[in-house]
C-alpha cells in the first residue's frame, strides 16, 4: 500500500510494518556523497559518525576559497563584506604601528611595517587570503550566471580591465544567476548556505 507523507515527494514505498519507524530524510551516506565535492558548503545534518573540527574547518575553507560550483547573491555579498571589514579592521592598527605619519609613508616604511612586525605579517597573510577569496567569489558568481570563470582574465588587460571590472561588479553583484541547473553545478551549488 502506498501513502503520501508530509514533507516528502512522491509516495512512500515502505511496508505497512515500517510506517511507525521514521527514518531520517538525511542519511549520513547520502549527505556525505552530496556534499563531498570541493566547494561543499553544507555540513551533514545528522552526526552518526560525529562532526569533527576538521570537517567544519575543511567545509569553511571550501566555502571561502573553492573555485568550483556556484554561489548566490546573498552569499557573494555576505562573504565579500565580511572580507572587506576584516581587512580594514586589521589595516588601521597596522598603520598605527608605522613610525612616520601617514603623509611620510614611503615604500620602504610600508615594506618594513608589512614584513618585519607580527601584525604586518598577519595582515600580509590575510591580504593574500582575501585576494584568493575575491577571485573565488567572482569565479563562482560567473558560474552562477553560466559564464566560464576564464573571462576574469580580462581584468589583467590594462585599460579594458578597468571597464570590465565595473561591468563584472554590476553583473555579479546585482543580477541573479541562471534559474535551475547549469553546466557548473556541483552538489553544493544546489544547497546554498545563506539563501
Amino acid at each position: 500500500m502506498q501513502r503520501k507523507e508530509f514533507g516528502r515527494r512522491g509516495l512512500s514505498q515502505e511496508a505497512p510494518s515500517q510506517r511507525g519507524k521514521r527514518q531520517s530524510h538525511y542519511s549520513s551516506s547520502r549527505m556525505t556523497t552530496a556534499y563531498a565535492s570541493a566547494g561543499a558548503s553544507a555540513l551533514p545534518f545528522d552526526d552518526e559518525d560525529g562532526v569533527s573540527f576538521w570537517t567544519v574547518f575543511t567545509n569553511t575553507l571550501a566555502l571561502l576559497f573553492s573555485f568550483r560550483g556556484r554561489i548566490g547573491l546573498l552569499e557573494y555579498w555576505s562573504i565579500g563584506i565580511a572580507r572587506c571589514v576584516l581587512l580594514l579592521a586589521l589595516f588601521f592598527p597596522l598603520v598605527n604601528t608605522m613610525q612616520p605619519g601617514l603623509g611620510e609613508m614611503t615604500q620602504a616604511t610600508i615594506a618594513h611595517a608589512l614584513f618585519t612586525s607580527t601584525s604586518g605579517l598577519l595582515y600580509t597573510a590575510l591580504f593574500i587570503a582575501g585576494i584568493v577569496n575575491y577571485w573565488s567569489l567572482e569565479a563562482r558568481r560567473c558560474h552562477d550566471r553560466d559564464v566560464s570563470a576564464l573571462v576574469l582574465l580580462i581584468l589583467f588587460v590594462p585599460l579594458i580591465g578597468a571597464f570590465y571590472a565595473i561591468y563584472l561588479f554590476i553583473m555579479n553583484g546585482f543580477f541573479p544567476g541562471t534559474p535551475g541547473t547549469n553546466r557548473f553545478d556541483t552538489a553544493q551549488g544546489l544547497a546554498p548556505v545563506f539563501d
